[in-house]
């Protein structure tokens, strides 16, 4: 069974963009409403930020001042809605910038950037960070708990899609918390439509890592879901505690990293 489950949504453009003084309230909706995070992003491209670089900086290139994350160790990029958080957090260490927020996405790119860390915070991965740039969407990552939806079945999809395997297998590629991952089509035999069938990916990642992984996969195959509409699932495990229901249905992965051999061409089915 699964436990929980990430499933791809995409946020359509809203029509207006919030004020500037919004973007707390904004924050703090999102923590029950994640329909509304395109919403508070695309604000922070509009919204004057501040973020921290060394005071003592030497040079004409800009470096911006990071932080290890206290949960996963990885370094974050923080920056700030209000000027008088940024100049609070700073203390006597850093020196307080200002600009447009798509002036700070475009200078950090491929930073993990982490808004307002002090307060009701909002965490930005480089992956979300690129499509919101480049593409203007961003993708909404709904958690559901299975545990009632009944018993699953699961199998290997024949033929393999290649148009979700192929982007997948190289974003895993650039993620090294990613150690397994599977590809499986579900159905729910006691469900009012037993023939219905759904796609599911199940990614053995680090437990630390879990949510820049599901976001950054969400992300990838958002367009494709929705040109296709088809919707996938998306569940973590532990890589050396595979749920059972991987181990029954004996399912080969589409991604290993510990393979001396990986299958980039995913299964031979791959079409």
């Amino acid at each position: 069974m699964v436990a929980k489950r990430r499933r791809v949504r995409v946020g359509s453009s809203p029509q207006q963009t919030p004020l500037v003084d919004e973007v707390e309230a904004l924050l703090e909706q999102v923590l029950n409403d994640k329909g509304l995070e395109p919403v508070l992003l695309r604000a922070l491209l509009t919204t004057r930020v501040y973020a921290h670089v060394p005071r003592d900086a030497q040079g004409g290139r800009l470096a911006f001042i990071q932080f290890p994350s206290p949960g996963t160790g990885s370094l974050v990029l923080p920056f700030f809605s209000d000027e008088r958080q940024a100049r609070a957090a700073a203390g006597n260490r850093a020196r307080v910038i200002a600009m447009s927020g798509r002036q700070l996405l475009e200078l950090t790119r491929g930073a993990t950037l982490i808004l307002n860390p002090n307060r009701i915070s909002c965490l930005l991965y480089p992956e979300e960070v690129a499509s919101l740039l480049d593409e203007g969407e961003v993708a909404i990552v709904d958690k559901v708990d299975a545990a009632g939806e009944g018993p699953l079945e699961f199998r290997e999809p024949d033929p393999a899609p290649a148009w979700l395997i192929a982007p997948l297998i190289a974003l895993y590629l650039q993620l090294p918390s990613v150690e397994i991952a599977y590809l499986v089509e579900f159905r729910r035999p006691n469900s009012p439509t037993p023939g219905r069938v759904g796609l599911l990916i199940a990614v053995g990642v680090g437990a630390t890592e879990t949510e820049h992984m599901a976001r950054a996969t969400i992300t990838l195959i958002q367009s494709q879901c929705r040109a296709l509409d088809i919707a996938v699932d998306l569940t973590a495990f532990v890589p050396d505690a595979a749920p059972l229901w991987i181990q029954s249905s004996k399912l080969t992965p589409f991604y290993q990293k510990s393979s001396l051999s990986l299958l980039l061409g995913g299964p031979e089915t791959l079409q």
